[in-house]
């Protein structure tokens, strides 16, 4: 419908209305009243005093007995949210100071005469305060005529989570322009979306919301407890009606799982069923997803299939994006003949520029240029994910270890739907494992041989089997990343059996200091240049940077990041770092057992930024890193990412510098790699290694 149309329709209904109210109004007001009630007027003053008390009496009792929906009226903080597909300029002018002001039928009605509209949406004036949904029915005529470009559209979301400004929902985070609107978890709403913003939200949806690929872990109590693209949520549940250790599609509204489908039991039998034998990886370009032109061949003869029709390339070959003239939503399936066939990416010169790929590649066009997904067999797959991942001199023993952890890892990973939209399952950096940065090596390729199609499980579900390059001595829970704690990832000293009789508890600062400083400790991952590390900081020299970083990671990872204006000595939540000042100082609030830092401060002028989980400390931080030096001697001063979240900080007087003294590389939760090789080299197979990493888990085929 064009303006012109619109108009007319507005300008029709607008008529109607009116004169529907105005025969309204004369059937209510007759010129004698006192006439029509028949009854004099002493009696009907009495009668409005009678229903004046009864109506402060009622209103007593509901405002006794419950309180206002927090979706019933709309601010007008979030009407100027609504109305942002328009200049922001004119809707600051257009409303009053008082954001947490109801919107009323007069503002309405302002409104539509300020931007031409009073005419063909019709409004009554009055202060009485309008309910939502009459709200967002005039926001709909508006939006109809007004948004033109069609910016603004409604969807269906189920709020898993809210923090602050932003809502985890069924796919993945949306963040609003307010942060007044409080969601209840577990519950839907019709919300209006503007990008990747949610500008308001129309009301609460009756209709339920599906979560596939669900694993259901207690059912325990009134709650189902759930971990759904790898968080925990919790819902409640009619009894019986959702099973521990399944996975399933979950239908969910109102807070309560309504409907349970799809339900896999995760029995030894149905595990190996749902492990495929091929993993599709997507390819990034230097952490992007696509490619401007891509330019590859292969080392055999290779088939190029568009459709239906095939096309045959000799060897070295080669086969361009423009070649293949694929349009948006076309793709190209190229396959080397034979097992030992290799793909190779190249530059526009037809130079090779990566290391050779097992499987297929399927090249995809969409409107952001091209991607690539190598379906490949996971065992092959595997080849260079352990020697990507690992050092091929490292002993056979700890390899093996390597590639059982790498297998696991993979298949658990396989069941999630990240990358759905891309024909992908995972990709090829530390998002996941990285693949295919090294070549496969003789050593490599032996220990997944030596292990083909094992995998470690807990119970009937296949472990999360994370690893990392050096710990400082000791290892940590999944409390880092500040999740809950999986049973078979615990902390841990490092260290020979006989070393390590009694534990030690690290979260004091004295007593990690004490631990992080002492040259005299046996443990396993003393091989590793990362076992000692010493950085040298200055923040204020990068205060920008360091904004930057810390914004970011909110925006990512808001329930760890927290801001705290500071005035007066008082401290009061902050919805960003604007007017915060400069750079004053920083520190360790809190310390898990085994001497991570769980919760870092930096402090501003007039705010401070409490950081958590160890990934944010590491990359937020990392910006001010001056120099390194390692426990070999050696040093770098480009690195920009702390090697991780053991180390204890202090202050240089005459350098005006902080000091990190600290130990590890990696987050610290499961197998340490360097750990591994010592034990290796003492006489460890690769099962005792796992076991001591992974408590209770069962190595077995998933066949």
């Amino acid at each position: 419908m064009n303006r012109a149309d619109k108009v007319k329709r507005y300008r029709k209904m607008g008529n109607s209305n009116a004169k529907g109210t105005r025969k309204a109004r004369n059937r209510k007001n007759p010129r004698n009243p006192r006439a029509s009630l028949g009854m004099p007027g002493t009696g009907l003053l009495l009668l409005g005093v009678l229903a004046a008390c009864i109506c402060l009496f009622g209103t007593f009792l509901i405002h006794k007995k419950s309180e206002i929906p927090a979706l019933s009226y709309v601010t007008q903080e979030e009407f100027a949210s609504l109305m942002s597909f328009l200049d922001p300029d004119f809707m600051r002018k257009q409303l009053g100071d008082d954001k947490d002001k109801k919107m009323t039928r007069q503002e309405i009605r302002d409104f539509l005469q300020s931007v031409g509209l009073s005419d063909v949406v019709a409004a009554g004036g009055g202060s009485d305060r309008l309910k939502r949904e009459a709200v967002m029915q005039y926001y709909d005529q508006i939006r109809d005529y007004l948004d033109v470009g069609e910016a603004v559209s409604k969807k269906t979301i189920l709020c898993l989570k809210q923090s602050k400004n932003s809502c985890e929902t069924q796919d993945g985070k949306l963040k609003f322009k307010i942060d007044s609107l409080k969601l209840k978890p577990m519950h839907t709403y019709e919300v209006y979306v503007m990008g990747k913003e949610a500008l308001g939200v129309r009301r609460e949806a009756e209709k339920a919301v599906a979560l596939k690929n669900v694993e259901i872990t207690d059912t325990s109590g009134d709650k189902v407890h759930f971990i759904y693209k790898e968080k925990e949520y919790e819902a409640g549940c009619k009894k019986d009606l959702a099973r521990e250790n399944t996975h399933c599609t979950l239908y969910i509204k109102g807070g309560f799982i309504t409907e349970v489908k799809d339900v896999k039991v995760m029995s030894e039998e149905t595990a190996a069923g749902r492990i495929s034998d091929t993993v599709e990886v997507l390819l990034l370009n230097q952490g992007a997803v696509h490619y401007g032109q891509v330019y590859l061949f292969s080392d055999t003869d290779c088939a190029v299939k568009k459709g239906k029709r095939s096309e045959k390339y000799k060897p070295n070959g080669m086969i361009s994006s423009k070649k293949l003239k694929l349009k948006k939503g076309e793709c190209a399936q190229i396959t080397p003949a034979g097992e030992s066939g290799r793909l190779y990416l190249a530059d526009a010169k037809g130079k090779k520029i990566s290391n050779g790929y097992y499987g297929s590649f399927f090249v995809y066009r969409d409107l952001e240029g091209y991607y690539i997904v190598n379906k490949v067999n996971v065992e092959k797959y595997l080849y260079s994910v352990v020697a990507s991942e690992m050092p091929s001199s490292f002993a056979t023993e700890a390899l093996k270890a390597q590639a059982v952890c790498a297998r696991s890892y993979v298949c658990r990973q396989m069941a999630g739907e990240d990358y759905k939209e891309y024909h992908a399952q995972i990709d090829d950096s530390t998002n996941y494992q990285v693949y295919n940065k090294s070549g496969a090596t003789k050593e490599c390729i032996q220990a997944v041989d030596g292990t083909a199609g094992l995998v470690m499980y807990e119970g009937e579900q296949i472990v999360d089997a994370y690893y990392y390059s050096t710990s400082c001595g000791y290892g940590s829970g999944m409390e880092i990343w500040n999740q809950k704690d999986r049973s078979y990832l615990k902390a841990r000293a490092i260290a020979p059996p006989d070393k390590n009789k009694k534990a030690i508890d690290l979260s004091s600062e004295k007593s990690f200091q004490s631990y992080i400083k002492s040259d005299q400790l046996d443990a396993y991952d003393r091989n590793s240049k990362f076992f000692r590390w010493k950085a040298t900081l200055e923040p204020s020299a990068c205060l920008e940077e360091l904004k930057e970083r810390i914004t970011m990671r909110e925006s990512i990872n808001p329930e760890n990041i927290l801001y705290y204006a500071t005035r007066n000595g008082r401290e009061k939540k902050a919805g960003s770092l604007k007017g915060f000042g400069g750079f004053k100082d920083m520190y360790c609030a809190r310390r898990s057992k085994s001497g991570a830092v769980l919760e870092l401060v930096i402090e501003f002028e007039f705010g401070k930024v409490k950081i958590k989980s160890e990934y944010n400390i590491r990359y937020i931080v990392g910006c001010a890193m001056e120099k390194i030096v390692y426990a070999d001697g050696s040093s770098d001063s480009a690195s920009r990412f702390l090697p991780s979240a053991y180390f204890s900080i202090s202050f240089q007087e005459k350098s005006r510098r902080f000091l990190l003294s600290g130990g590890g590389n990696g987050h610290g939760i499961g197998m340490s790699q360097y750990g591994a090789d010592s034990m290796a080299r003492d006489g460890w197979d690769y099962k005792r290694i796992l076991n001591f990493y992974y408590d209770g888990v069962k190595i077995r085929k998933a066949d």
